[in-house]
């Protein structure tokens, strides 16, 4: 890379008049936005699931306020209906049967209904979502890189998915996922793959072996089970992802404008007057699994 010195000396000048000019108080008004519905969740040929809380206040510290009492059915294209039932342990969490299963090359419509006991008018929200095929992994490789202190690239065998795809990559250890939260969701589209019609052995994911980043809790020994999930989800979901992560992670840089609103798929067929629109996803995906055991420790020369 190729710097400019007088330029980069106007722009140091310049920053640094920002930065001194930024020294009077100002006193901004955080008040609350009005509470709204959140609804979340998905289908898919593993398990269904959704939740649904009531939005908080942007310092707020405590979890969202989860959604009691609704009733919640998935349809799919054949009028076939699955009823969801909210958990007996955490409020707002509303789940299939166990042997309920998501079926490839059908469109399946959320409904969710909140009855008043006060008598006021109910509040009704939809959603619909395809939950598309796409082809099986084959297997999944794990190959050592000695960068920041070590990585252990996992790698994806398979039959390409095929064109105008989008993929979630979720990675767990001994089946513990550490990407479970959306801020660390792994999605990438179909170019990524470079048209190939076999993906042989193409990085998707990095596990960081170096033990003094605590948080990732990512590294690695012998007898470890490692397994590698693709789930192929929509275009709209894919954006969904990409905006709640904009949201959680902030503007980069300082100085850029603020992220876009986060898309949703949820609509309000009823509702009292004046009530604000939903916020959340419903999605369907095939997911797709593969693992594989760490045969040896990896070693890395950490001073590098």
């Amino acid at each position: 890379m190729i710097f400019d010195l007088k330029s980069s000396v106007k722009v140091l000048t310049i920053a640094t008049i920002l930065v001194a000019a930024c020294t009077e108080r100002i006193d901004i008004k955080t008040d609350d936005a009005p509470s709204r519905v959140v609804i979340y969740g998905y289908i898919s040929t593993d398990t269904v699931s959704l939740r649904i809380t009531r939005s908080a206040g942007y310092f707020t510290a405590e979890r969202p306020e989860g959604v009691s009492k609704a009733v919640v059915t998935i349809t799919d294209c054949d009028d076939n209906e699955i009823i969801l039932t909210e958990c007996e342990t955490e409020v707002g969490l509303y789940l299939a049967e166990p042997f309920v299963r998501g079926v490839e090359n059908r469109t399946y419509t959320l409904d969710v209904v909140f009855n008043h006991d006060d008598g006021s008018v109910k509040e009704h929200f939809q959603a619909d979502a395809y939950l598309q095929d796409i082809h099986r992994i084959d297997s999944i490789g794990l190959r050592p890189v000695n960068l920041f202190g070590g990585i252990v690239q996992v790698l994806l065998y398979a039959d390409n998915f095929g064109e105008n795809n989008n993929y979630a990559f979720f990675v767990a250890i001994n089946d513990s996922i550490v990407n479970s939260t959306i801020n660390r969701f792994m999605v990438i589209n179909d170019s990524y793959f470079m048209g190939e019609t076999y993906i042989d052995g193409v990085e998707c994911y990095f596990l960081f072996q170096n033990p003094e980043i605590e948080y990732r809790n990512e590294v690695l020994k012998t007898g470890d089970k490692v397994t590698l999930t693709i789930n192929a989800i929509s275009a709209e979901y894919a954006s969904f992802i990409s905006a709640a992560q904009s949201e959680i992670g902030g503007s980069n840089p300082i100085f850029g404008g603020p992220p876009a609103n986060v898309p949703t798929n949820i609509r309000r067929i009823s509702a009292s007057h004046g009530a604000p629109a939903p916020l959340g996803f419903f999605a369907a995906f095939p997911s797709r699994h593969a693992h594989t055991i760490v045969k040896e420790e990896f070693n890395f020369n950490r001073n590098r």
